[in-house]
């Protein structure tokens, strides 16, 4: 008994290293039927193969967020009389925009203030009112065209529309504008460049209509439509302004009306 053992376990050993060696030439062969990925360098299978064969492509590179702002030459540089620098520390206040959700009817602010004999209908309930253009400042809502080569917004992802403010005469100083669509925390930008800016720092004084109206313009910038807010700060206020963006339709071009699937 104790010699035949002696015998067996040599043997037995060597059954096992052919079984598992015929195991591995299995693995192998399988791997280069099915596009498996090569063997480690060191001669053994790659621990990281199986999770690069079942991988996901690569997802395309992500759309830039808005950046920058925060200086007045974004909104007047090159003017003369650009101050330097931007809106003082004390208007930038927490945001206190509400938060909706997805679905949920959008709370325009009350639309169709005349509040400047030389302007348009505007919404906000001052001293900083925002209007557009065609029926923006009686709606509330703001169709928005997507970029186009030979057009608005031109390489960027973001497509935009134009945003015009009126100042009154009752208030002379600086301004800080920044938003969001309001079931997210981002989503709305400024300016026309490639990648929008995060906010808009509006000088003191500016422009001047008959009756001591300030006015300036801009763009709002979408990726999509939907509830979006408006922070208004000055150093006597802060001002909440809400409307809803369309897709244009057809949304390359201006034409006022909202796509059939956003007329709601």
């Amino acid at each position: 008994m104790g010699s035949g053992t002696g015998h067996s376990q040599p043997r037995a050993r060597r059954v096992r290293r052919a079984a598992a060696l015929a195991i591995l030439l299995a693995l192998a062969d399988a791997g280069c039927q099915t596009g498996g990925h090569p063997p480690a360098s060191d001669g053994g299978v790659s621990s990281s193969a199986p999770a690069r064969a079942v991988s996901a492509p690569a997802p395309t590179a992500s759309v830039p967020a808005p950046s920058g702002g925060g200086t007045y030459a974004a909104m007047c540089d090159g003017a003369p009389g650009c101050p330097s620098g931007g809106v003082p520390a004390a208007l930038r206040r927490p945001i206190h925009l509400p938060h909706i959700a997805a679905g949920t009817r959008c709370p325009v602010s009350a639309p169709g203030h005349k509040v400047d004999p030389n302007q348009a209908a505007a919404i906000g309930s001052g001293p900083i009112y925002v209007l557009s253009l065609m029926a923006f400042g009686r709606t509330a809502v703001l169709p928005f065209v997507l970029p186009s080569q030979a057009g608005l917004f031109g390489g960027s992802a973001w497509g935009g529309q134009v945003l015009k403010w009126i100042g009154a005469p009752s208030y002379q100083g600086p301004v800080l504008i920044r938003g969001r669509k309001l079931t997210r925390r981002d989503g709305l930008g400024f300016g026309a460049g490639k990648i929008p800016q995060a906010e808009m720092d509006v000088p003191p004084g500016g422009p001047i209509n008959p009756g001591g109206w300030r006015l300036w313009a801009g763009y709002a910038r979408f990726r999509s439509p939907g509830c979006y807010g408006l922070q208004v700060d000055g150093t006597t206020f802060s001002e909440v302004i809400i409307f809803r963006a369309c897709l244009s339709n057809p949304p390359r071009q201006q034409t006022g009306r909202c796509s059939h699937r956003d007329q709601r």
